[in-house]
């Protein structure tokens, strides 16, 4: 028999009303349920769309994703890749957990929108523009002021960041491109573009920029800390390296500084499927 004694069944019931099952384990409750239809109708799709989760990935992994009246509402895996053959495992199925829940940060209210500028440089500079009708010169006015380059200069790390208008954020970014160009020359302006494994149309609109203002375009290579230098003076070549697939072919493999079923999870199984055939593997 239930323990009707339970004080938090007895809350429940006291709480919310409506007709109770005579052991108190469950009520009938009349609401709207209207939002259900949209997570049992997820598979009615309109449309689906082959797309891959590109932040800060090179895995390129293949996606089916499921759109119903513009709204992701289902993702799965592509199983769609060619076989490289009896010798060599399939690559399929690619993906991880983090690309699964990767529509969940599309519609996130954390994802960031629209540009957001640190709150004193923002104000510093509206009243510089509205005193001195230019844009650069007001930029200039701000930097060219010890006092006042410290006050923003010294919150950075801190957040402290306010929603600016794409107008107002434009303005700022081309007031102190022209102003650095114009005190210190082009080559002062120095740019990362995505690397192409990521965006080739971003990596190509970055990397015509600079070029077109004579600035300086920064490998993505340089990112690696001591990894430019040290792999040709170690090994004789820039780590430019054949894809993971190959991986499989290797009788020795050495994995420094990383854990491949994490960093690397489409990947992992060439490694794992490797060591059947007797490869030996070394983690550092």
């Amino acid at each position: 028999m239930p323990d009707r004694s339970n004080p938090l069944l007895e809350a429940h019931r006291l709480l919310r009303r409506g007709p109770i099952s005579e052991e108190r384990w469950s009520q009938l409750v009349a609401k709207d349920r209207g939002w259900e239809r949209s997570y049992r109708g997820r598979w009615s799709h309109d449309k689906v769309v082959r797309s891959t989760h590109g932040v800060n990935c090179t895995g390129s992994c293949s996606w089916n994703v499921y759109v119903k009246d513009g709204l992701i509402t289902w993702e799965s895996q592509a199983v769609d890749y060619p076989s490289p053959g009896a010798e060599m495992p399939d690559y399929e199925p690619r993906g991880c957990p983090r690309g699964a829940s990767f529509s969940w940060y599309t519609y996130s209210p954390l994802r960031v929108k629209y540009p957001y500028v640190r709150g004193s440089l923002l104000k510093m500079f509206r009243e510089a523009r509205a005193r001195l009708g230019d844009p650069v010169e007001a930029w200039a006015d701000i930097v060219g002021d010890p006092e006042r380059r410290r006050i923003y200069q010294r919150q950075r790390g801190k957040g402290g960041f306010v929603r600016a208008s794409w107008d107002e954020a434009v303005e700022m970014i081309a007031a102190a491109h022209v102003h650095t160009i114009k005190q210190h020359g082009p080559d002062r302006v120095i740019g990362f573009s995505p690397i192409p494994a990521m965006s080739m149309a971003s990596y190509a609109a970055g990397s015509r920029f600079l070029s077109l203002i004579g600035g300086v375009i920064v490998s993505f290579y340089d990112w690696y800390a001591d990894l430019p230098p040290s792999s040709p003076q170690s090994f004789g070549d820039q780590t430019d390296v054949p894809e993971s697939g190959d991986w499989w072919n290797a009788g020795y493999l050495l994995v420094w500084g990383t854990n491949l079923p994490t960093t690397r999870t489409p990947d992992a199984h060439f490694m794992v499927e490797a060591r059947y055939r007797g490869q030996k593997v070394v983690v550092v």
